[in-house]
């Protein structure tokens, strides 16, 4: 009788070992989640998903510096919108501001610049080749331009923020910025004491606001809240003599 309880009992240790092992190797045999952002919250409080269902497709990860460049690097931008960019400078002395309308469409990106008043610049690019004049002018003149959108649009780009050495950011998480759901990153101060923050737009994927700053001092802040995806500018890429450069996509 003894020597059958007992080997019961093995049978029965055996068994329940040997349901450990298969859950452990079950759960290391899962994928790794992937990350999704949440959804932007409307001014009730409800949960209004996002503006083109790009973005909803990622699963839910917490933000920190670790795991940031991940998050903002699955975000989609929208193809064609327009909005207005506000960038203030301050140096010793003074401030300038510049505004800029930008239209984007499919790879070719038009901003039209006013610096503290000055005449008009005018900006066209597919990314390779720029046409820029001012004001009225009928002539203008080309260059070899290898810009992105952003740099075309004189904000920082998404290669500075997915670029950067993780060790130099110092905070990240969703944050609120006036309506919009963001995601926030904010640099540890470099050996000139300059800190970096960028608020990254949930819904649409775009770079909402940024700002640089030494202590309590802003030397660079850029706001482009509210970009229109449905109408971009008609004739935003045709060349003040007529020359239409790019056709633009038209929504179905």
């Amino acid at each position: 009788m003894g020597n059958k309880a007992s080997k019961s009992v093995s049978i029965v240790v055996a068994a329940l070992i040997l349901l450990v092992i298969v859950f452990m190797l079950r759960g290391s045999l899962r994928g790794p989640e992937r990350v999704v952002l949440p959804q932007e919250v409307t001014n009730e409080g409800v949960n209004s998903g996002t503006d083109d269902g790009e973005n909803d497709v990622i699963n839910r990860v917490d933000i920190r510096p670790s795991t940031v460049q991940d998050a903002i690097a699955v975000l989609r931008r929208p193809q064609q919108y327009q909005r207005t960019v506000v960038i203030e400078r301050y140096y010793s002395g003074g401030s300038c501001i510049d505004t800029l309308e930008v239209f984007v469409d499919n790879g070719w990106t038009r901003a039209d610049l006013v610096k503290d008043g000055a005449e008009k610049r005018h900006m066209i690019s597919n990314g390779e080749v720029s046409y820029i004049w001012y004001g009225n002018s009928k002539s203008y003149y080309t260059g070899a331009a290898a810009l992105s959108a952003d740099e075309e649009q004189y904000i920082p780009t998404y290669e500075d923020i997915l670029h950067m050495d993780v060790q130099r950011i110092a905070l990240a998480d969703y944050r609120m910025l006036d309506t919009k759901n963001c995601i926030y990153v904010e640099t540890a101060p470099d050996s000139a004491g300059y800190v970096e923050r960028y608020w990254v737009c949930v819904s649409d994927g775009l770079l909402v606001a940024a700002e640089k700053a030494c202590g309590e001092d802003i030397v660079y802040r850029m706001a482009g809240m509210n970009a229109d995806t449905e109408t971009v500018m008609e004739d935003a890429f045709v060349l003040p003599d007529g020359t239409q450069l790019h056709t633009l996509h038209v929504k179905s």
